[in-house]
């Protein structure tokens, strides 16, 4: 479910990566990081974004992709860093903020991942993980 979610950012956010010309290895490895993520091979997610990444590091959707893969390996830490840097690149990454603010909550610093997932509410109000992840988070803090 939350796969389909994060395809779903990426979808909007895939259009701004499309305003760039990009050569055909570059869409390659795009192509094969998201059919590695849906498959659930993180680890090959992570080397074509890796590629896709030394290709144009410009591009936050290419930061937010392996933070995805990574997120599901639980390397909470590395997540955090690439969806900074996403969010360095791409103010407006509701994607970005999400996932990071996931790592936050599943590393127990619910005041940060609260913060995230409201951003990400102010750039895209209809995602429902955030708004349920901020109440559950809260209760965590709270108790």
């Amino acid at each position: 479910m939350r796969l389909r979610i994060f395809l779903v950012f990426f979808l909007v956010s895939f259009s701004a990566f499309c305003q760039h010309s990009y050569n055909h290895n570059a869409l390659e490895h795009l192509r094969e990081s998201l059919e590695h993520l849906v498959n659930g091979d993180f680890n090959n997610a992570i080397i074509s974004s890796n590629q896709l990444i030394r290709i144009d590091p410009n591009s936050a959707v290419n930061y937010v992709i392996r933070a995805r893969a990574l997120y599901e390996l639980q390397e909470y830490d590395r997540v955090i860093a690439d969806c900074a840097q996403a969010i360095r690149l791409d103010r407006n990454n509701a994607a970005a903020f999400t996932i990071r603010g996931n790592a936050y909550g599943q590393k127990g610093e619910y005041n940060r991942a609260i913060s995230d997932w409201e951003a990400a509410l102010r750039i895209n109000p209809n995602i429902e993980e955030a708004r349920v992840n901020i109440e559950t988070a809260r209760q965590r803090r709270d108790n």
